[in-house]
């Protein structure tokens, strides 16, 4: 059996196979024999959330620019493919292409989580990767890490070969130039690494030695003499950020994911400098897009995804200085396709009437507001500029905006923290109720969320122990009992193990290597997963190791070294001290637009200030125009298409999904739904079974233009992603009665001498098993024939009336799961309702299929 076979039969036996094959709308796919570097975009968690990722967005994109340069995505695998994979002794591969991860000459990593340090050793060793640096030979590909995770990179020293630190499109392209140099130059790999220790923002673990801190139980990392390597590594940045490109033609996943829309970063970093936020420190320092370029990427890119949603990216959006300007101009352009606009982070002093009514033009969706403290003493304390009035005034302008559901975030175990602020939390939801409820009438629904303060690498809490968890349970169950008594209040808390393990990795030094390893071997996967965490495997690991966890959650010496401290992010280590004693104090500080650069001394540049340029947004090319001409009345229509290849791995809801954008991007207009999130209205015959490929299915829409079928068919089977294909389209007569009426038979066949279906039977032996089937079932109707080697089964469309053909599969060659070898042939419709799917239709007034 060859790989990829051997690969399918692994699929059938997972929960999610679209998760693993690609094939996605705007996937890029070079011959891997043309390029001279393939580089490994790995993201050490699922694809749902790997594919929400802009960062990995980027770097696709740019990389692959360059003809010279192959990049694909690897996603860790979920443990049900995990452990299919080591039982078939299959590697773990990408998803363009299917290479072995050895085959690249660089593995990326995005480390957004400590919590997925253990998914990094999961996604090597099953690439066939030694799991740490020490044990790599020359024709292993290089290891390394990014994102914010990556900026205290002790813990997981031993594993990466090189750690970048800073703006991958700055640096990573650079990174990947000298690696192909060094390749045609034959160097050896510690060579290597010293070289590229030499650019700016790489960091090589394996030229420095962990030595211990005098005062303190960390140890920290030191240059080993003869390397070269630098002392300090500073981090890099985009220089025009403003005007720097960002990727339109991103790829549309196959199935649904975590923000499944298109997301245009419209800033990295943030002038607000909360004092428990890592965030602002890492992406320092602000720097906003420009609204001509937010404004054209946003527009290109929906009309080359189908997106029907929008959203503009930021940590700090409202803190952008011209977006009232940008969401103006976009809804513009936004509300005539219906294409809703959704603004992440959004700061209450930064709401106009004016911005809500752009923001409602479309739909409506949660309001999220993060007072993090609950009194204004507290948000003092963390440089929060966020007060009661203003809280109240956000609030207001939502619920007369007619949001019903608000979202409030909050941290527990903050820096000074008393019962006081707990129960200001209390009341604050209590003033979202009773506003709500006076606006509108009925109470909102409100969902608290309340996490664990960590006191993170790089900002001024880092000297700050953290909670002892026992108190941090007890915090959480006073507000959780305290808000039972409001029906439409849910109240959502972080696991503490999962906290406390994150807190112990951003807090790290090179100790907790080992640790890291050890618990993996005993299990650890998906630690940031509620129900993955494996808490004994780490208390297990910890103990192996002679370390106790705790100590990575007491103060740190205000003078020690710290094991990040060789990392420069362009912030002062003394003016995090100075924002220490000013949150000691109950002091706020201005934020960056209210002070000069000289005060912080965080910037070399005060080019990073320059004031913003007038907005200049230039009108974009409207999109081809849509599809047939406009129609008297709404015409329905009836189409035909396949799904077959990498398309039997999509269910019926990605389907779903997938086919709107595609008729989106197509330009085929269709009839929307009414309600609160107008969609395009579809009717689809009965849902095929995961797995399944179907050769001809039947799907309804209406639509108010006169679709002639070859420019249907023309344009369709351009937008469509691989594995679905149309082959018909006809009008339905006035009066037809719905698709769901009108199916009258599905009919499924088998090849009988797939090898998945045993010593294969004769034509009696295949009748009498399916007589016997139909008697063991009240007399099942059904028909059964024989075609060639195809075995061909007729079954009415509901299964309550019948019997579903996977169900006389699996009786009849006692296999497990018959969905893979099983194949809907046609999905046909009663005479004089419709047609008989790929057929033409007797039906009076009825447009033929064309042949």
């Amino acid at each position: 059996m060859s790989e990829k076979a051997a690969f399918s039969r692994v699929l059938a036996r997972v929960e999610k196979p679209g998760r693993y094959v690609g094939g996605e709308w705007n996937e890029i796919r070079k011959d891997p024999a043309r390029v001279r570097t393939k580089v490994a975009l790995a993201f050490p968690d699922v694809y749902e959330i790997g594919m929400s990722y802009l960062g990995q967005k980027i770097l696709y994109d740019l990389l692959n620019k360059d003809r010279d340069v192959l990049a694909e995505r690897v996603f860790a695998p979920w443990p049900d493919l995990e452990r299919e994979l080591r039982a078939a002794g299959l590697p773990l591969a990408s998803l363009e292409n299917g290479l072995p991860l050895r085959e690249f000459d660089i593995v990326g990593f995005s480390l957004l989580y400590e919590l997925n340090f253990s998914n990094v050793l999961t996604v090597l060793d099953l690439g066939g990767i030694p799991l740490t640096s020490a044990e790599r030979g020359e024709d292993v590909p290089l290891i390394i890490a990014g994102g914010p995770a990556a900026f205290n990179p002790e813990p997981v020293a031993d594993i990466f070969d090189l750690v970048f630190l800073g703006d991958g499109e700055e640096g990573f392209p650079e990174i990947v130039r000298a690696v192909a140099g060094q390749r045609r130059r034959n160097l050896p790999r510690r060579e290597r690494l010293r070289e590229l220790a030499r650019i700016e923002g790489v960091y090589v673990p394996s030229l420095y030695e962990a030595v211990p801190e005098a005062g303190s139980r960390l140890v920290v990392p030191r240059p080993l003499s003869g390397t070269g390597a630098p002392a300090v590594v500073r981090k890099r940045l985009v220089r025009d950020f403003a005007r720097s490109p960002f990727p339109e033609k991103i790829v549309v996943p196959g199935l649904r994911v975590v923000f499944d829309r298109v997301a245009v970063e419209a800033a990295r970093g943030c002038p607000q400098n909360c004092r428990f936020c890592q965030a602002s420190t890492l992406y320092f320092p602000h720097r906003p897009k420009d609204p001509d370029v937010i404004h054209r990427t946003a527009l290109r890119s929906l009309r080359q995804t189908g997106y029907e949603d929008l959203s503009l990216s930021a940590l700090s959006i409202g803190d952008h200085p011209q977006l009232e300007a940008t969401v103006g101009s976009l809804m513009d352009d936004l509300a005539k396709e219906k294409i809703s606009l959704s603004l992440s982070s959004l700061r209450p002093g930064r709401l106009s009437r004016e911005l809500v009514e752009n923001i409602l033009k479309v739909r409506k969706t949660g309001f999220t507001l993060v007072p993090e403290a609950g009194t204004e003493r507290l948000r003092a304390v963390i440089n929060k500029k966020l007060d009661a009035r203003e809280i109240r005034d956000a609030l207001t302008f939502a619920f007369e905006g007619g949001w019903k559901l608000v979202k409030l975030y909050f941290m527990a175990g903050l820096p000074t923290e008393t019962a006081e602020d707990l129960a200001g939390i209390v009341g604050l939801v209590r003033e979202v109720v009773d506003l709500g409820r006076a606006i509108q009438g009925p109470p909102p629904r409100v969902h608290v969320s309340l996490s664990s303060f960590i006191p993170k690498p790089h900002t001024p809490f880092q000297w700050l122990g953290m909670d002892d968890e026992a108190v941090l349970a007890e915090k959480q169950e006073y507000v959780r009992s305290e808000l039972r008594r409001f029906r439409t209040v849910e109240v959502k808390t972080h696991p503490l193990a999962t906290s406390v393990l994150e807190a112990v990795f951003s807090r790290g030094d090179r100790q907790l290597g080992p640790v890291l390893i050890d618990a993996w071997r005993r299990g650890a996967r998906f630690d940031g997963w509620d129900d993955k965490l494996d808490v004994g495997a780490w208390t297990d690991a910890f103990a192996a190791a002679g370390l106790d966890h705790r100590d990575y959650l007491r103060p740190l010496p205000r003078d020690a070294v710290l094991p990040w401290d060789h990392i420069d992010t362009r912030l002062k280590k003394s003016r995090l001290a100075e924002e220490l004693d000013a949150a000691l104090r109950g002091e706020r500080t201005p934020d960056c637009g209210e002070r000069s650069c000289g005060e912080c001394r965080g910037c070399d540049e005060r080019a990073w200030k320059k004031p913003a340029r007038p907005a200049r947004i230039k009108p974009v090319p409207p999109a081809r125009g849509p599809a047939g001409e406009p129609a008297e009345t709404v015409v329905r229509y009836q189409a035909v298409y396949s799904k077959r290849g990498k398309a039997r791995y999509l269910s019926h809801i990605d389907l779903i999904h997938i086919l709107q954008r595609s008729f989106r991007r197509a330009g085929i207009e269709v009839v929307k739904t009414q309600g609160f999130h107008p969609k395009m209205d579809f009717s689809y015959g009965p849902a095929l079974p995961l797995g399944m490929e179907a050769l001809r299915e039947v799907l309804e829409f209406r639509s108010g233009r006169r679709l002639e079928t070859r420019d249907f068919l023309a344009r369709v089977n351009r937008s469509v992603p691989p594995g679905i294909r149309f082959s018909g389209l006809a009008a339905v007569a006035a009066g037809t009665p719905s698709l769901h009426k009108i199916t009258e038979t599905l009919v499924y066949s088998l090849d009988r001498a797939d090898e998945a279906l045993g010593p294969r039977r004769s034509a009696p032996e295949l009748r009498a098993a399916f007589d016997r089937f139909r008697s063991a079932h009240g007399g099942a109707p059904g028909e059964m024939r024989l075609a060639g080697r195809r075995l061909v089964l007729s079954l009415p469309p509901d299964p309550a009336k019948g019997a579903r053909a996977q169900d006389i599969v699996r009786e009849i060659f006692g296999i497990e799961d018959p969905v893979y070898v099983l194949r809907r042939d046609a999905v046909v419709l009663k005479t004089g309702g419709g047609s008989s799917a790929g057929g033409p239709s007797s039906c009076p007034g009825h447009v033929p299929w064309p042949r």
